[in-house]
């Protein structure tokens, strides 16, 4: 390797592959030029024993947007979902780039996140969201092993809503058996599961019955 300056401007020079590269690195720090020759000489090995170049890594603000942006086709309540859970994301880390993330960055989100009362299946799915991110850029592969899926609870029912309730119990109204829209009032009512309800008894109830005014 051989630094030289001309004016103001540090410039080098080397062989490779029997030709002299002679480059100026428009800079007058030779310290910048020592840098860009060590550059310029690994990009030609790169070359000469044809190793891709990797892709620009973008700022993590950025990454989320471009893989929403190829998730075309999404059903709108998908695509909803992806766009909380990106905005998520990219409060935490959004400053740092893309290719920063790595196991334990992931495990201190999730412990941030469960923190604040966020449910496990919730944060699975932002995990999820997140391995979808950094597979775009082919970043997932080296920490796939090291990240596990939170346990989830499968036995959580769904609150329905006050337009479902009403189709229920006008069914229940319309059905041959007298006792299935007390036993549908009864659970709406008490929030007794299907286990607790099967094992009611008569012994179980004790009716008061109040005189409602006209």
């Amino acid at each position: 390797m051989s630094l030289y300056e001309r004016g103001d401007v540090w410039w080098y020079k080397f062989w490779f592959n029997g030709q002299l590269i002679r480059e100026s690195s428009k800079s007058n720090s030779k310290t910048v030029a020592k840098d860009a020759e060590r550059a310029r000489r690994r990009e030609l090995e790169q070359t000469y024993n044809r190793i891709p170049k990797r892709g620009r890594v973008p700022l993590f603000s950025h990454a989320p947007d471009v893989w929403l942006a190829n998730k075309a086709g999404l059903a709108p309540k998908s695509a909803e979902r992806y766009e909380q859970c990106a905005a998520h994301l990219k409060d935490h880390f959004g400053k740092g780039l893309i290719g920063d993330v790595d196991a334990n960055d992931i495990s201190e989100y999730r412990s941030k996140r469960l923190a604040v009362g966020v449910s496990n299946r919730t944060v699975n799915y932002e995990v999820g969201t997140l391995r979808g991110i950094l597979r775009q850029f082919g970043l997932w592969g080296p920490i796939a092993d090291r990240v596990k899926a939170l346990p989830e609870r499968h036995d959580v029912g769904r609150a329905i809503s006050f337009q479902d309730e009403t189709k229920i119990l006008t069914a229940a109204t319309k059905s041959r058996s007298p006792a299935l829209l007390p036993l549908i009032v009864l659970s709406i009512d008490t929030g007794m599961r299907l286990g607790e309800t099967q094992a009611l008894c008569r012994k179980d109830l004790r009716l008061e019955w109040k005189r409602v005014p006209l």
